[in-house]
């Protein structure tokens, strides 16, 4: 008689939420006519620091831009009333919200970022830290990219491997989950090379707020 292996959340994907139409296609056209006028002021993109991290191309391609201009009081509030279903769903501790970290990503061709963690911040002295980690997708139609999935990877590994899944890059569509979740950005093939080709995404850290003694 053979019996069933017991169960091991490590051995699984983290949990995620994936809501779509979450900003509507009104807000959409608004962040890509935002992110294109700003198109001279994204940087490359660095892995962790506090400056915003060492370019690193071989763990990660990607420009960002964090100024979302007239923008961003509508962004707060739009992440901020997901989160008490959220955390619900994902079966997560409540969340002491200190501050929104968000960023504008533009992945081009062959933009990638290699398996991570969120909450690698090298930030000693926060006063928060990363609990929650939201990204946002709005690029522009029809779609000039392809790739760009965000692949959830399992922490323990069984016998067969480390479990993964990949989740498309769906315009106006939102993923939620938790920040110490493993995972990467698969990919991205972007032919034209135009900047309003590029897979864009906001990425949006709920940070929770340090307990003092």
């Amino acid at each position: 008689m053979s019996s069933i292996p017991p169960f091991n959340a490590f051995e699984q994907p983290a949990p995620y939420r994936r809501i779509e139409g979450f900003m509507g296609e009104e807000t959409v056209t608004r962040l890509l006519a935002h992110t294109v006028a700003r198109e001279k002021d994204f940087q490359l993109t660095g892995v962790h620091g506090r400056e915003g991290g060492k370019i690193n191309p071989e763990i990660r391609i990607s420009r960002v831009l964090r100024d979302f201009g007239d923008l961003k009081g509508e962004m707060q509030t739009r992440f901020t009333t997901v989160i008490d279903l959220t955390i619900k769903e994902l079966g997560m501790s409540a969340i002491d919200l200190e501050h929104l970290e968000l960023e504008i990503v533009a992945h081009g061709d062959g933009a990638f970022y290699g398996k991570h963690i969120d909450t690698m911040t090298e930030y000693p002295d926060a006063k928060s830290d990363r609990a929650l980690t939201a990204v946002y997708y709005f690029h522009r139609l029809p779609k000039g990219f392809s790739g760009g999935e965000l692949r959830l990877h399992s922490i323990a590994e069984t016998e067969e491997g480390k479990h993964f899944i990949d989740i498309a890059p769906a315009r106006d569509s939102l993923v939620l989950f938790p920040s110490w979740a493993p995972h990467e950005v698969r990919p991205i093939s972007c032919p034209s090379g135009d900047f309003l080709d590029s897979r864009f995404a906001i990425n949006c850290w709920y940070h929770n707020r340090r307990k003092t003694a």
